[in-house]
């Protein structure tokens, strides 16, 4: 066997597209797409302050094979998320600090690992967002099986290459290419909404009013 490469996508999403997705939360996205799409909680940032926002470059790493990263890595464009389903496997690490390097220098937005990551210290001098499932100092192999660009599970989310993949400090959400407009809209008016909130919940309202809930049963 060896690594596949997929065609990866030809059009990429301008700046000015991903513009207004700096400004969406994480909880924000994934409620617009009724509670989906959010990864495993487990998956989660290696540092609080990550704003990540990017399109999915997908990996099928098997059982710890660095090989499938490396070739993705030669590849990546500014703005791709490295999106790798490891198998969630947490015994051997699919990235480190050379890695996390190249990432930088080729001005990927950020890294996503359903398995194992080592140099997390490095990792999180160098700023590029990165979350992942665990930490382990043992390293990756080179057994050469692989994909890249193929459809992925990460987190329990099927992700395509190319999805919106949005990270902060809740956790990591993916929005399908072709939802993004729908999605985009339903977050805007939520957005909308909660600054309504905001302005009656200073001016003395009750977040229950707010939401009209119905009134409680009472009992002596």
């Amino acid at each position: 066997m060896a690594v596949v490469m997929h065609r990866l996508p030809g059009r990429r999403l301008g700046a000015r597209a991903l513009a207004p997705w700096r400004e969406i939360r994480t909880t924000i996205a994934t409620d617009a797409m009724n509670r989906a799409n959010a990864m495993a909680a487990a998956i989660h940032a290696i540092k609080p302050g990550y704003e990540m926002v990017g399109q999915a470059l997908t990996v099928r790493a098997i059982a710890a094979d660095i090989s499938p990263l490396l070739y993705a890595l030669s590849v990546a464009r500014p703005g791709d998320v490295l999106v790798v389903d490891a198998g969630g496997h947490t015994d051997n690490a699919v990235l480190g600090g050379n890695m996390a390097n190249e990432a930088l220098a080729r001005g990927m937005a950020g890294l996503v690992i359903d398995g194992a990551i080592r140099d997390v210290a490095e990792i999180r001098e160098l700023g590029i967002p990165t979350f992942t499932r665990a930490v382990t100092p043992a390293g990756p192999h080179a057994g050469q099986v692989g994909e890249v660009g193929a459809p992925v599970s990460c987190g329990g989310v099927i992700v395509q290459c190319g999805d919106l993949v949005l990270g902060d400090d809740d956790g990591v959400v993916v929005v399908p290419r072709q939802r993004m407009a729908e999605v985009l809209a339903a977050c805007q008016q939520t957005l909308a909404a909660e600054a309504e909130w905001q302005r009656r919940i200073a001016a003395g309202d009750s977040f229950r009013d707010i939401l009209e809930l119905p009134e409680p049963e009472t009992r002596d």
